[in-house]
C-alpha cells in the first residue's frame, strides 16, 4: 500500500547526511478542492506544501515554518505554512482572466520576492530572503541553503494537480561537513537521487522509493509522521476580525445589509455576522477583560 500523507527521516549512517521523503495525497486534494486554480496554480503550490513540510521538520522547536512568494506575475502571491506538529495549510492569488499554462516558476511570478519565515510560539521570528535566480523552487532553496547556511542541500520536488504532493530533500549534516572519510559519499547519494522520476516520487511507498535509490548505502530509517491539512480559522477568529473595523464602517455596511459574509482564504469556509453578533461579542471581551485574575 501506497504511504499517504507522511513525511519519513531517514540518515545515512556513514555520510553524514541526512534525508527527508514527504507524499501529500488528502492534505493537497483538501489544500485545493475549494479553489478554483489552474492546474499551473496547482502544481506549483503543491510543490511549496511539498517544501514548507520538509522544511519545518528541521525546526527543533514548537512553531511554524512559512514558504512566501509575492511577485507581479500571473501568479501574484503563494503561501504554504506547516507547524511542527506537520498541520498545513496553503493558499495562491492568481491575477487576470488568463489561465496560467506554464508551471515555471518565474514565469508564473514574474518579479518577485521569496521569504522563508520561522516564528516560534516563544521567541523571536526569524526570516530570510531566497534569491529567484533559477527557474525553479527546489532550486532556490538549494541555493538558499548553500550561500545563507552553509549547508549542501539538494531537493526534488513534484506535485499533480488533482493528486498528489512530494518531494525529497537531501543534506549534509552542519557538524560533519569536510570530516567524512567517504569523500564522493555526497556526490554519489546525489546522483542516486537524480535517477528518481516524478511519477515515482508521487506514487511510489515512501520504503520502495529508498530501497530503489539507496539499496547500496547505509541507512536508518525512523518512523514515519503523520501530516495533515489543518485551517486555524474559526467562528470566533471571523468575528474578532470583523469587530476590530472601524465602528462608522461597520455602521456604514449594516445600513445596507443585515450582516457582513467573511470567508477563509485558505479553507474557504464562510462566515456569517450580524451586528448583534458584534455587540456581544465586544461586551463579552470586556466583562473577560473586566474579570479579576485570582491566585
Amino acid at each position: 500500500m501506497n504511504s499517504k500523507d507522511q513525511i519519513q527521516r531517514f540518515i545515512f549512517e556513514q555520510l553524514g547526511a541526512r534525508g527527508l521523503l514527504v507524499k501529500m495525497n488528502d492534505s493537497f486534494l483538501e489544500a485545493t478542492a475549494k479553489h478554483n486554480y489552474p492546474p499551473a496554480i496547482q502544481t506549483m503550490l503543491g510543490e511549496f506544501m511539498a517544501a514548507a513540510s520538509l522544511l519545518s521538520t528541521t525546526i527543533k522547536f514548537e512553531g511554524s515554518l512559512t514558504l512566501q512568494i509575492q511577485g507581479n506575475g500571473l501568479l501574484s502571491m503563494m503561501m504554504a505554512e506547516c507547524r511542527h506538529n506537520q498541520e498545513i495549510r496553503s493558499i495562491a492569488r492568481w491575477e487576470g482572466e488568463q489561465e496560467p499554462n506554464n508551471s515555471d516558476l518565474r514565469t508564473l511570478v514574474g518579479e518577485a520576492r521569496m521569504v522563508i519565515t520561522i516564528t516560534p510560539d516563544k521567541g523571536q521570528r526569524y526570516q530570510g530572503i531566497i534569491a529567484l535566480e533559477n527557474d525553479t523552487l527546489a532550486a532556490c532553496l538549494e541555493d538558499y541553503f548553500e550561500k545563507s547556511e552553509q549547508l549542501k542541500t539538494r531537493i526534488w520536488l513534484s506535485a499533480l494537480p488533482g493528486s498528489c504532493s512530494a518531494g525529497l530533500l537531501i543534506q549534509v549534516l552542519p557538524d560533519t561537513q569536510g570530516s567524512i572519510e567517504d569523500t564522493d559519499g555526497w556526490s554519489r547519494i546525489c546522483q542516486l537521487s537524480d535517477t528518481l522520476k516524478d511519477e515515482e516520487l508521487q506514487s511510489l511507498a515512501n520504503e520502495e522509493i529508498l530501497r530503489r535509490l539507496y539499496h547500496e548505502e547505509t541507512i536508518r530509517v525512523f518512523p514515519a509522521s503523520k501530516i495533515a491539512f489543518k485551517c486555524t480559522c474559526s467562528a470566533y477568529r471571523m468575528l474578532d476580525a470583523v469587530a476590530s473595523m472601524e465602528k462608522d464602517e461597520l455602521e456604514e455596511i449594516f445600513t445596507e445589509q443585515p450582516q457582513i459574509s467573511v470567508h477563509c482564504e485558505f479553507c474557504n469556509t464562510g462566515y456569517e455576522v450580524t451586528q448583534d453578533d458584534i455587540q456581544q461579542h465586544l461586551l463579552n471581551k470586556d466583562n473577560t477583560e473586566a474579570s479579576p485574575t485570582l491566585h
